[in-house]
C-alpha cells in the first residue's frame, strides 16, 4: 500500500508496511505533511494523491476533511510516475506521524466522575472531546481536538491513535466511546478501526454536527461509505445520547 504527491520539485511519498488499520499509506501522507509542514499543508494538500491500491473508509475520510484529489493507478502507472520522477523524494510514515500526545493519561490516573466532566465539557467547549470507557464504564482514555495546529487532529483521531500505540489492538469489546460531536468521515473511519468487530463498540455522540462532513461516513447506514466498508452493524450501537 503506497501513495504519493508532488510539489514544487519534491515528491512525498508514504507505504503503510505495519498493517495498522487506523493507518493507510494516504492517511500517513497526509498526517505526515500536517506534521512535518503545518504552514505549507494547506497548499501541498491540494495537489493531487495518488494511490496504488483501492481507497479504504480511513483513506476517503482523511480526503474529504484534510486533503483535495486523488487517483489510484495500475501497477505500471504507479511505477512510470514514481520511479520516472526526478526532483527530491521525502518518505513520511508513522514515525513523522508521531504519536498523539493529546490524551487524558489512562486508567487508573482518570478520575472516576470523568464521564460527567466529559458531559458538561461537551456542552460548554468548542474543541470536541472523545472518552473512551470499559465494558463496566470505566474511564480507559481520553483525548481532545486540536485542529489549530494539524486538520487531521480531531479527538477521534488523537483517541484512536494513542489507543493503538499504548496497546497494539482494538478496543476491548463492549466498551463505549463517548465523542462530543457527531463523527466526521475521517472520524467516523477511525472509530471503525477501533472496534474489534462491527457492533462491539458502543458510539455515543453527545451533540449534532451541523456541517457536511458527518453525513457520509461509514457509521450512518446506507451512505457511500458506510456500503464500502461492508454494511457494518451500527444501527443499534450509534445514537445520541440523551443523559442516559
Amino acid at each position: 500500500m503506497r501513495a504519493f504527491l508532488a510539489h514544487q520539485g519534491v515528491l512525498y511519498h508514504s507505504t503503510n508496511e505495519d498493517g495498522a488499520p487506523h493507518r493507510t499509506a494516504v492517511s500517513n501522507l497526509i498526517r505526515g505533511i500536517w506534521r512535518v509542514d503545518p504552514d505549507r499543508a494547506l497548499g501541498l494538500l491540494r495537489n493531487r494523491i495518488f494511490t496504488d491500491h483501492p481507497l479504504t473508509p480511513v483513506c476517503e475520510g482523511m480526503i474529504k476533511v484534510a486533503g483535495k484529489r486523488f487517483q489510484s493507478l495500475t501497477p505500471a502507472e504507479w511505477e512510470s510516475r514514481f520511479s520516472g520522477f526526478e526532483g527530491a523524494h521525502r518518505l513520511l510514515g508513522p514515525s513523522h506521524v508521531g504519536v498523539n500526545d493529546h490524551a487524558f493519561d489512562p486508567a487508573p490516573a482518570l478520575p472516576a466522575d470523568l464521564l460527567a466532566q466529559f458531559r458538561s465539557m461537551a456542552r460548554g467547549i468548542p474543541a470536541v472531546s472523545a472518552l473512551l470507557l470499559d465494558p463496566d464504564g470505566h474511564p480507559l482514555l481520553g483525548s481532545w481536538s486540536r485542529t489549530s495546529e494539524d486538520r487531521t487532529a480531531h479527538a477521534e483521531v488523537n483517541l484512536v491513535a494513542a489507543w493503538f500505540q499504548r496497546h497494539r489492538g482494538p478496543a476491548p469489546r463492549g466498551s463505549t466511546l463517548h465523542v462530543s460531536l457527531r463523527p466526521c468521515a475521517m472520524c467516523a473511519a477511525q472509530i471503525l478501526a477501533l472496534s474489534p468487530e462491527p457492533g462491539s463498540l458502543r458510539v455515543v455522540f453527545h451533540e449534532e454536527d451541523p456541517g457536511p462532513a458527518s453525513k457520509n461516513s461509514c457509521l450512518v447506514p446506507g451512505t457511500d461509505l458506510w456500503l464500502k466498508a461492508g454494511s457494518p452493524a451500527w444501527r443499534a450501537r450509534f445514537i445520541k445520547n440523551q443523559d442516559e
